[in-house]
Formats: C-alpha cells, structure tokens, sequence
C-alpha cells in the first residue's frame, strides 16, 4: 500500500503542510542565534546613562541569550552596565557590539575590534575611545588622533569608572 500524505497525516492536506511549513519555520528560527539590531538614533536612550543616543560613531549594543538587546550611547556605558552585572548577569549576556568609528552607525563585536583611545576623539562620556574592524583602520585613524591602542581586555579595564 503506497503511503501518502494523507495516511501519515490524518489532518486535511492544507492543515498538514501548514504544520509542516510552521514546524520548519520554528526549526529555523530556533537554531539562529540572537543578533544585534538597528540603533534608533536620536529616538533610544541609553539603557545605562539615560542620555539620548545621537552619535553614529560610538553607540553600543548588548545582546542577551534570549535576544533581548539594551543599546548605549558609548562603549564605556555598555561595559560599565556589563561590569556592575545587576541588570543583566554575565552569564545572560550573549554578545556585545560596538559602532566601526569609520564606518558610523555599523555595529562590529566588542572583543574582536580595534580600539583607540585618544584625548582627540570625543566620545559622549569621556573615555575617549573609539572601536575600529580593522587593525589597519584604526592605525590610519592614529595619525589624525595620536593616542593608545587597545583590545577589548583593556578597554573593559578602563570602563571601570564608569560602572553604573
């Protein structure tokens, strides 16, 4: 006896491939991992300082493993939230990204990025630090604003004083 969709499926033939179609949806969906999204400039306050996000060259965004997302004016805002640990526990967080200082209002990984901090770059809370994609762009930006290179470990230091 041949086996048709029909027999497996006691339902009517559109309910059927619906479940089918939902059930491969919810598969992939489930297996996508949380992603950052687009900062509202000039529309989203800081989840930290609570000052309104307008500079496309240093806001910042936290991303929790259930896909919750807190977006920050600067990247000190964001580490000094992840640092206190009491909105959000280390544990809950999933990712962490930062604004490409040459490519405005682009998100890149926090730990992965380039950073320079340079009393020439004014970023919204004072630390002075910008975050680049690229080694290479963030050495050509160092002839504009002399200053330190950094990873994320000692950007996470620095952002110390500006824990909530």
């Amino acid at each position: 006896m041949k086996a048709t969709i029909m027999n497996i499926c006691s339902l009517p033939l559109r309910a059927c491939a619906f479940l089918m179609i939902l059930t491969g949806l919810v598969i992939v969906t489930g297996c996508s991992s949380p992603e950052p999204r687009a900062v509202s400039y000039g529309q989203e306050d800081c989840a930290s300082c609570r000052m309104r996000i307008t500079d496309r060259k240093f806001a910042a965004e936290l991303v929790t493993v259930t896909g919750k997302t807190y977006v920050f004016d600067a990247p000190e805002c964001m580490l000094g939230f992840v640092r206190t640990g009491t909105t959000v526990r280390t544990d809950d967080v999933h990712s962490l990204w930062v604004t490409d200082f040459v490519h405005p209002g682009t998100l890149i990984d926090a730990k992965m990025a380039h950073y320079l901090e340079s009393e020439m770059i004014h970023s919204p809370m004072g630390m002075n630090t910008a975050a680049f994609g690229t080694a290479s762009d963030r050495d050509r930006a160092a002839l504009s604003f002399p200053g330190t290179s950094r990873d994320y470990d000692a950007v996470y230091e620095l952002a110390a004083d500006y824990a909530e």
